[in-house]
């Protein structure tokens, strides 16, 4: 009886190490797609996508002992940024979330009547940056509230935090004509 247990803790213990590297080297992708939307995840791009970039992390923002729910906080709170070419807000809120590991998609409202109709009726108006965390809408960027947004979502912490977002346009925000 008593080897029976060992050999399970031990099943276990390996199962876990092996579960728990799998967790610590994720790999991320980035790329474009017909319309020029520019996407960050987790999954392989869909057929047809332009400048795609795969990216392996060491730590993919998830805690050392692989949090389980680290993938299904993105797909109950996915992340949104609309957002423009020239925007010093839109630019530190992309570098928080690259730098705090969190799958996110970018939609450029700019040029994209598609994406601005879309951005009307899901978040009322054209201002950017604007970021959507599940069902909360975040209108400009202030570093501390997108943090306790993610924070309150499940999304981990990162340990590295970007001065760069606090010095570039926070508080910006920058209406679309």
């Amino acid at each position: 009886m008593k080897n029976d247990t060992l050999a399970l803790l031990i099943c276990i213990a390996l199962v876990s190490t092996l579960f728990n590297a799998e967790v610590l080297a994720q790999r991320t992708y980035r790329w474009v797609d017909e319309d020029g939307k520019v996407t960050y995840q987790d999954d392989v791009p869909p057929d047809g996508a332009l400048s795609v970039e795969e990216h392996t992390t060491q730590n993919y923002g998830f805690s050392s002992t692989g949090d389980a729910n680290a993938a299904a906080t993105a797909h109950k709170y996915p992340v949104t940024l609309y957002s423009i070419s020239s925007c010093p807000g839109c630019d530190a809120a992309r570098n928080y979330l690259k730098g705090r590991d969190v799958p996110f998609t970018e939609k450029n409202v700019e040029k994209d009547f598609a994406a601005q109709q879309e951005m009307k009726k899901e978040v009322g108006a054209l201002t950017v940056p604007t970021l959507v965390v599940g069902k909360k809408i975040m209108k400009g960027y202030i570093e501390s509230l997108l943090a306790g947004e993610l924070d309150q979502a499940g999304y981990p912490k990162s340990s590295a935090s970007k001065k760069e977002s606090e010095k570039e346009g926070q508080g910006s925000t920058y209406g679309i004509p």
